[in-house]
């Protein structure tokens, strides 16, 4: 409906000044995934100092074999009788979830949500940075952390979350820091 007291202009064939482009538009950079790799590379390089001293290199020696031994730990709990009859548990609960109409469609919700999230900008920006070292080490020492955060009481998943995190990334800088 219009506005009885504006003026009806009569339609123009002009063309419409193009509107400037916004920063998100504008190609004036490396792709996403060199400036991802890029601050990967820099915080590496800003923790490299810890590698100086004898003892930063035995913290960072002792990160690394605790996240090995993490490792290891998880593949022999997987492997154990106790391990495969919580996962065949775990399965089973997830298909009695799946044959309910209301499991099917909070698996259809949590599919669709996902789907959206790794869409969006901060989604390519976790993809990448998952696709550099220091993300994969960081990543999975924050989710070990959080769960062993779950089991231990005075943890809590936050502060191993964190912990985790950390031992990722002196284990990266282990890596980086040894000769190939």
């Amino acid at each position: 409906m219009t506005d009885p007291l504006e003026p009806v202009l009569p339609k123009t064939d002009a063309a419409k000044p193009e509107a400037p482009k916004s920063d998100a538009q504008k190609p004036d950079g490396p792709p996403a995934a060199d400036k991802m790799e890029k601050l990967a590379d820099e915080a590496l390089e800003a923790g490299r100092k810890i590698t100086e001293s004898e003892t930063g290199r035995k913290v960072v020696d002792a990160a690394e074999t605790m996240f090995d031994k993490a490792e290891e730990l998880a593949r022999k709990a997987l492997d154990s009788d106790a391990g495969r009859k919580v996962t065949e548990t775990v399965e089973n609960l997830r298909q009695q979830a799946m044959d309910t109409d209301a499991g099917r469609k909070v698996a259809s919700t949590a599919d669709d949500l996902s789907t959206k999230a790794m869409s969006s900008e901060a989604g390519a920006s976790a993809k990448k940075l998952w696709n550099t070292s220091l993300g994969r080490n960081v990543g999975t020492g924050a989710a070990a952390g959080a769960a062993l955060g779950i089991v231990i009481p005075f943890l809590g998943p936050i502060i191993g979350a964190v912990a985790g995190g950390g031992i990722g990334y002196l284990r990266t800088l282990a890596k980086k820091s040894k000769p190939d």
